[in-house]
């Protein structure tokens, strides 16, 4: 185990539920931490995001009066080696079936992956640093925002919110709308879906040609608007308005939307 700079380590976990081998990096805020533990952020993904996060609330969680974002401890999840994204391990990770659009002999590990979180790493986490197990957050963007709405549905009680992103609902959505039908969570806090506004159209800055052309194909067939648009009406149903936050941030599309989802989960963990 090795200690980096900002508060900050990284080290090598093996999930008790697979045998299979990832990256984990932890940030904890400087000070005391509140009387119940510090909240936390899980985010997958975390060879891309667990700076971002950091920065993030190193930057909104100094002035939470303006802000509306406190200080919390960050946790990132990647696959256990230098890539941001390892495409076949997010198929073997993120999904609980195949998919009719993805030839891939990897997915379906999305069970296991799932309770070394919950089961395995939250837990030893909490204990180890003093993190608060009832102030936790998962966040998740593209085939992760799947992931995380899966999670919703399986292991409501895990966390107090969920944020999925662009979620890439097209893998499987006959599945998970069966799951979220399902699902009976007096104990969420508040979830958060987001997409963007170009995710459905091309944005203005693509030149046309044969390029577009394929993107524009792939993405009617993803249909990420309207996918996520009815994932958030079955989960208004569940849930009620008030838990549940549904937004298409216009001229955002699905890479840039991150950036100002990232402040909104933030915020909405921290609401009162």
């Amino acid at each position: 185990m090795t200690w980096s700079l900002n508060n900050s380590r990284v080290w090598n976990c093996r999930a008790n539920s697979s045998g299979i081998g990832y990256q984990v990096s932890q940030w904890v805020p400087e000070g005391t931490p509140p009387p119940q533990g510090w909240p936390v952020i899980y985010v997958l993904d975390g060879n891309a995001m667990f700076s971002t996060f950091v920065e993030a609330i190193l930057r909104s969680g100094r002035r939470p009066d303006a802000t509306g974002v406190g200080l919390a401890a960050v946790v990132g999840i990647a696959h256990g080696d230098e890539r941001l994204f390892a495409t076949e391990l997010r198929y073997r990770d993120f999904t609980f079936e195949p998919s009719a659009l993805v030839q891939t002999d990897a997915a379906g590990g999305g069970g296991a992956f799932l309770d070394f979180i919950t089961g395995q790493l939250a837990p030893a986490l909490a204990r180890e640093f003093n993190l608060n197990p009832a102030h936790q957050m998962l966040f998740g963007h593209s085939l992760a925002g799947y992931f995380v709405l899966n999670a919703l549905a399986l292991r409501p009680g895990a966390f107090a919110c969920y944020a999925a992103i662009s979620p890439s609902i097209w893998w499987h959505p006959p599945a998970l709308a069966e799951r979220l039908q399902a699902l009976n969570a007096p104990e969420v806090q508040r979830v958060l879906v987001a997409t963007g506004e170009w995710e459905g159209n091309p944005a203005p800055w693509l030149p046309p040609g044969p390029e577009l052309e394929q993107l524009m194909k792939r993405r009617q067939t993803r249909a990420m608007l309207e996918h996520a648009a009815t994932v958030a009406d079955l989960l208004r149903e569940r849930l009620g308005e008030q838990r549940l936050r549904y937004r298409c941030f216009p001229e955002e599309d699905h890479s840039s939307v991150v950036m100002i989802a990232i402040q909104r989960a933030l915020r909405l963990m921290f609401e009162a």
